[in-house]
């Protein structure tokens, strides 16, 4: 497969704001400001006998890798959680093609009657759901805290007998 055909799959990984890939010519995406630094960056990588390279500029990071054929250089920001497996999904995109990016559906006018607007609370019964929603939105309602039972606070020496409502001898409590 190639990362040529999946290279829109990679732009679009959160945190990555440039990509180059480079088979019998270069494609770029994101970032026009970065194509340049890009170009440097794999001409490097020519020059070297390894399998990827990091570059550091300024407080980004350049991976350039090389898969079968391509190389492929990305830009993110240095320190981006997706730098611990940029290197595995650039691997596994060259395996295979993933084909084209779906487009978002436009959503209807009235968002109550989008089926996007339905609540995991108000589908038919036995329909679960295996991921949270977008969005940051809880999939359930937080529960109400309980009130906390009567407790007995040994360290204090309060015997049993003693209401929770009491702070012990101290006047006007």
């Amino acid at each position: 497969m190639s990362l040529l055909a999946n290279i829109d799959h990679l732009a679009i990984a959160a945190g990555i704001e440039a990509v180059v890939v480079e088979a019998t010519s270069r494609e770029y995406r994101g970032d026009q400001n970065w194509h340049p630094v890009l170009d440097g960056a794999l001409d490097l990588f020519k020059r070297t006998e390894e399998k990827s390279i990091r570059l550091v500029v300024g407080s980004h990071t350049i991976v350039v890798q090389r898969e079968g054929g391509e190389a492929v250089g990305v830009v993110l920001p240095t320190g981006h959680a997706i730098a611990k497996s940029l290197r595995r999904m650039i691997r596994r995109m060259a395996r295979k093609n993933r084909g084209p990016i779906a487009k978002p559906k436009p959503e209807a006018a009235s968002p109550a009657t989008s089926p996007a607007a339905v609540s995991p609370t108000t589908s038919a019964p036995g329909v679960g759901q295996s991921t949270p929603p977008s969005g940051g939105q809880l999939s359930v309602p937080p529960a109400a805290k309980p009130a906390e039972d009567t407790k007995q606070n040994s360290s204090a020496g309060q015997s049993s007998t003693q209401n929770s409502n009491d702070r012990g001898s101290f006047p006007g409590y």
